[in-house]
């Protein structure tokens, strides 16, 4: 077992985000209040041996396994970390939370809505810990922006309108991976981008969308191995909110000119908030006189920063990760809830109801009501 002031955890990818994942974890013990139990990473699977035991001996993992039930069986883990592709999130966490395992898993929560629901029910039922990683929700701008729009500071809130817009559809050497499988993946640019977008609407507004209409598009169909491309590269959708408010959402793989830009606005009766990822220690406000004014968020009482470094030093988007990590550490230890903060398993689910949403509307060509499931008590 963990020490008394130590989780446990085991953790599904070793890739991307989990790479993220390990990097927040690592940071824990240099930025978190005393309070907050420190990490253990104990088990990492994979299902490739020799590429496991490289990330494993490379991240700092003290084990790897090619079977994700041995985390589930180990005594030593508390913390079930599932950071890895989209298919795999549904039956390993819920095995997870059913043997009594806190629960963090990347988003979007589940393929479909009905995984991400099935995946709640048994959170919600196991009475354990459970986040779903939109780590937007720990860019200290936006907790900044979820304050002044909850202030009433821009009045009442009539439109929200957001871009994320890479060019990773148009690299020539791209190969398919489980993000081009439809029933892998779920969803293309809609879920793995448009998703943060989506969620970040509730979390600001706190506000969850009513209709929407959508139109989805593959515009690069096959990659350069010749595997057949199933999952959008382009989407865009518009959303009515039950606060009253329009909210305008985008998201591309095929935007030539763009790394990663990520830009979201939020327009009210009395002023307006901007947010750009590539400012990301900003956030730009306008009142009544329609002149948008930048607020750094890199001050002493700005979330985080007394954790990290002397104000005035900027944070980056890595650190987000570690935000979360903290979070889900002191959320376990009773320091606080996961809620309003991080996403929960309900969040990530509504987030996924939204999504397939989206895709029927796109389909159908109109619009179409969205309705939400809740836990039968």
């Amino acid at each position: 077992m963990a020490g008394s002031n130590e989780i446990g955890i085991g953790m599904i990818g070793y890739a991307f985000m989990g790479k993220s994942h390990t990097l927040g974890y690592r940071d824990v013990p240099l930025i978190a209040p005393e309070a907050v139990p420190r990490p253990r990473l104990v088990s990492l699977y994979g299902r490739d041996a020799q590429k496991l035991e490289a990330a494993r001996n490379r991240l700092g993992w003290e084990q790897g396994v090619t079977d994700w039930r041995d985390i589930v069986a180990d005594d030593r883990i508390q913390l079930f970390d599932n950071s890895g592709p989209n298919a795999l999130h549904v039956e390993p966490t819920i095995a997870a939370a059913r043997a009594g395992k806190h629960v963090f898993c990347e988003k979007p929560l589940g393929p479909t809505a009905d995984d991400a629901f099935a995946m709640w029910d048994a959170a919600h039922w196991s009475g354990v810990k459970h986040m779903c990683a939109y780590n937007y929700r720990f860019f200290p701008a936006l907790q900044l922006a979820r304050e002044i729009i909850q202030s009433g500071e821009i009045g009442e809130i009539l439109h929200y309108r957001s871009q994320f817009l890479v060019s990773s559809s148009l690299d020539e050497k791209r190969q398919k991976s489980w993000r081009d499988d439809r029933q892998a993946a779920g969803a293309g640019a809609l879920g793995d981008l448009g998703a943060h977008h989506i969620d970040l609407s509730r979390f600001l507004m706190d506000a969850d969308p009513t209709t929407v209409q959508a139109v989805t598009r593959i515009k690069v169909g096959a990659a350069s191995d010749g595997g057949r491309i199933e999952t959008d590269d382009q989407f865009a959708a518009l959303f009515d909110y039950d606060n009253g408010a329009l909210g305008v959402v985008e998201a591309s793989r095929v935007a030539g000119g763009h790394l990663v830009t990520s830009r979201i606005e939020v327009d009210g009766s009395k002023g307006s908030i901007a947010f750009s990822m590539q400012r990301l220690n900003e956030l730009r406000v306008a009142g009544a006189d329609k002149a948008f004014r930048t607020i750094p968020v890199m001050r002493s009482a700005d979330p985080y920063q007394s954790n990290w470094f002397p104000p005035g030093h900027p944070l980056g988007w890595v650190d987000t990760f570690s935000h979360e990590a903290v979070h889900i550490l002191g959320a376990i230890a009773g320091l606080h809830e996961v809620a309003p903060i991080g996403a929960t398993f309900r969040d990530g689910y509504y987030c996924s109801e939204i999504i397939d949403a989206a895709i029927r509307a796109a389909s159908l060509g109109q619009r179409v009501n969205i309705s939400y499931r809740s836990v039968v008590e």
